[in-house]
Formats: C-alpha cells, sequence, structure tokens
C-alpha cells in the first residue's frame, strides 16, 4: 500500500502546482525580507541594544510555516516554503563576487543563518493534531 495524499474536493493538478509555486515563493520573499531587517535594533534608554530586526524576521518566519501547516491538509506546501526560506537564507549568507556581505559574523547574523533551518524542522516534524469526533460522526 503506497502513501498518497488525497486531493481535497474540486482541486485540479494546475490548483496543486500553483499552490507549491506560491509556497516556494513565499518562503524566499520572508527570506528576503528577514535578511534585510535581521541588523536592526534600538536602544532601550541606553543600556542595552534590543535585536527587533532578528526577533521580527525570526517570528515572521515561524508563523508562516506554522500557518501553512495548520491550514492546509497536506505538508507539501509547508516543506516548499521551508525550502525556499531556508535555501535564500543560505544563498544570501554567502559573500557576493565584490566581496560584500548581506548577513554580516554577528550574533544577530549567526541566530538568522541558523534558526530558520531549526524552526523549519521542529514545525514540519511536529506530528498531526488528532481530529475529535463528536457524537454526530460516529
Amino acid at each position: 500500500m503506497s502513501y498518497s495524499e488525497p486531493a481535497a474536493v474540486g482541486e485540479s493538478w494546475f490548483v496543486r502546482v500553483a499552490s507549491w509555486v506560491v509556497g516556494l515563493l513565499l518562503g524566499a520573499v520572508f527570506a528576503m525580507l528577514g535578511t534585510v531587517v535581521n541588523q536592526a535594533s534600538f536602544s532601550f534608554f541606553g543600556l542595552f541594544d534590543v535585536p527587533i530586526g532578528v526577533i521580527m524576521a525570526v517570528l515572521a518566519s515561524a508563523l508562516l510555516l506554522l500557518g501553512l501547516r495548520l491550514v492546509l491538509p497536506s505538508r507539501t506546501v509547508a516543506i516548499l516554503a521551508a525550502v525556499g526560506l531556508v535555501g535564500m537564507v543560505s544563498l544570501l549568507s554567502l559573500p557576493s563576487r565584490g566581496g560584500s556581505v548581506l548577513i554580516p559574523a554577528t550574533p544577530q547574523g549567526y541566530v538568522w543563518t541558523f534558526a530558520p533551518t531549526i524552526v523549519a524542522l521542529v514545525i514540519l516534524a511536529w506530528p498531526k493534531r488528532p481530529v475529535r469526533r463528536t457524537s454526530a460522526d460516529a
């Protein structure tokens, strides 16, 4: 017996492939936005700096993957969004030909480099919550 995900009623192959592409692009866009804002911080009354950029970038990425995982019946779109996210972060962490680096070797840069992978692994590996049956279903 082979495992295959059941298609939703009225779902065509075009809709399925389009949702895969949208998931991949969403992951890539969230990675690019997170790379832009990960170094942002603000000073808390001059006592210490709060790295709000990396906090918001990791939180937004986690909420994207969690939302896709909870709303959609299969993990395929969430997996593709995670591939887009982690792949784009990996690509943007490499130095360019001119030597410029978008994700520098700072604590925020290290968190942004590794946190999306860890978050994606945890969210995608989490078991599916069981469906509660009511007395009407029995």
